[in-house]
């Protein structure tokens, strides 16, 4: 099994981002209030990003059930990075898919090290030890997943924004450098969890100087600054003591186009740093996020072999209803050795053998096409499968 990256290491390469030589002076640009839809530019074709197919979860024990609600949650945390919607757990199809979710499980691995290393506190002056579960899922098979629950897909060719963040705690704004990896460290926990990850300036005494324009959400006056990273979007922010605990303010801009702005108040001040990679994924996600192409829904027959008793007949129908593209089965003929079902689908018939061939229920058989005279019309042929 190919060893999977521990989040810590994650979390520092999202974040560690070394001075980078300026390499030309760009004019500023003022920033334009988000595009209408009139003019929004045609969607790209999405881009596959493996990496966005692996997730890690924290093991509350050993047991077998933990580890299927753990490979459960991490399918969960999978496609919603994957669709950009926080709310794809309710959805009745993936809901469904959860419950099997080691059939979309290409391998996944276990390591265990101690929680010191995290930066947590060890009980009692004995470390406490903490075993993680890394997964990594079949990229086809959650696709048509998402595709057959009627959810968009974000595009894996994201971009890595440039954060300016401020921070005032009653004396005065100031500059989040590189070198304070672990103020914004909820804020690169929840972009890893939403699929973005972010950039630190360096802090130079000139970006250093410039905390009041972060202050301001001055995207025009932070463009020179921003232009040294050859980075066309920026995250810029801004948090501060209030009444009501903290607040904030967030302004997302790509290209010198306002993308979306937020305000958030909470008592937690990482709550609201967080905020700043869940807001910026709610947007670009919204923005960018297209209905992929599996092929036309509807009836589609298919031939299953090796159902020879009852008990086979209902392990084939507990496994096809337990599909999330399957919407319903409908049996038009059995005899001794098979049974020929009408399945109605929320994806093509591709999309169904995809998710099939991630699963251990059912095995597709080869079938030979029929010879025909010409001119005579192309008839399906029977899609055929047996039953292991």
């Amino acid at each position: 099994m190919r060893p999977i990256a521990p989040l810590l290491t994650l979390l520092l390469c999202a974040l560690a981002l070394p001075a980078i030589a300026q390499t030309g002076t760009a004019k500023p640009r003022a920033v334009a209030p988000a595009a209408t839809e009139a003019a929004a530019t045609p969607k790209a074709r999405p881009v596959r990003d493996p990496a966005l197919y692996k997730a890690e979860i924290e093991l509350n024990s050993q047991g077998a059930a933990e580890r299927a609600n753990a490979t459960a949650r991490a399918l969960l945390q999978v496609i919603v990075k994957l669709t950009g919607n926080p709310q794809a757990g309710g959805n009745a199809n993936v809901r469904r898919a959860l419950a099997s979710a080691g059939d979309y499980v290409v391998e996944s691995a276990t390591a265990t090290a101690a929680s010191d290393r995290e930066g947590n506190t060890a009980v009692g002056g004995a470390p406490v030890y903490k075993t993680r579960l890394s997964v990594e899922f079949d990229p086809a098979a959650v696709d048509f997943l998402i595709a057959g629950a009627g959810l968009k897909y974000w595009t894996g060719a994201r971009p890595k924004p440039l954060l300016w963040l401020a921070i005032d705690d009653g004396t005065g704004p100031r500059l989040v450098s590189a070198q304070q990896i672990n103020v914004v460290r909820p804020l690169a926990q929840r972009g890893l969890e939403r699929g973005l990850r972010f950039l630190l300036p360096s802090g130079t005494p000139t970006e250093m100087a410039a905390a009041n324009a972060i202050w301001n959400l001055d995207a025009a006056a932070l463009q020179p600054l921003s232009a040294r990273y050859r980075n066309d979007t920026q995250l810029i922010g801004k948090v501060y003591r209030s009444r009501s605990g903290w607040s904030g303010w967030w302004l997302l801009v790509q290209d010198g186009q306002e993308v979306s702005r937020w305000p958030v108040t909470d008592a937690d001040p990482r709550k609201v740093i967080a905020t700043g990679a869940e807001g910026a994924a709610n947007a670009l996600a919204k923005r960018d996020a297209v209905w992929l192409d599996t092929g036309p829904a509807g009836l589609y027959a298919i031939e299953v072999g090796n159902v020879r008793q009852q008990e086979d007949y209902l392990k084939l129908m507990r496994y096809l209803t337990s599909l999330s593209v399957v919407r319903r089965v409908h049996v038009t003929r059995a005899d001794p050795q098979s049974v020929q079902l009408q399945l109605d689908l929320s994806v093509g018939q591709r999309g169904f053998r995809t998710l099939v061939a991630a699963g251990d229920a059912l095995e597709a058989v080869a079938v030979p096409e029929a010879p025909r005279a010409e001119g005579e019309p192309v008839v399906p042929s029977l899609a055929r499968f047996v039953l292991k």
